[in-house]
């Protein structure tokens, strides 16, 4: 396992056991850390403590038109961005160095426990 996919088990299994409150932000926020922002339709933010320091991970979906289809066929394009302290961008972990299916599965996950599907679905 590399260190970009040791980081998406950690922010996986802490999203599983709820170890990690994730929360809706408008999809135009951090425009300045994301490529292509315009692509964004929806977007998450938590906060991870990780060797003793503090970090923003941000879960960015996208939709773009695939290239390779003749048709317009949208493709679905999840990202992780983690951002330090300063507002830096530290790293991105995309489809190109983790599994569609395992950023699928978390953007699942993240979607069901965010603030807002909790307001909306959660009985209290």
């Amino acid at each position: 396992m590399n260190k970009y996919e040791a980081l998406f088990d950690e922010i996986l299994k802490q999203t599983q056991t709820r170890a990690l409150e994730w929360r809706q932000l408008r999809r135009n926020a951090n425009a300045d850390l994301i490529f292509n922002p315009t692509l964004v339709y929806r977007q998450f933010s938590t906060e991870m403590r990780r060797r003793g320091n503090s970090f923003t991970v941000l879960l960015v979906e996208k939709k773009y038109d695939d290239p390779e289809h003749d048709f317009a066929y949208q493709r679905y394009a999840p990202e992780l961005l983690v951002v330090d302290d300063d507002g830096e961008l530290v790293t991105t972990l995309t489809d190109s160095v983790i599994e569609w299916r395992d950023l699928m599965r978390l953007a699942s996950m993240v979607e069901a426990q965010s603030d807002k599907a909790s307001k909306l679905f959660d009985a209290s």
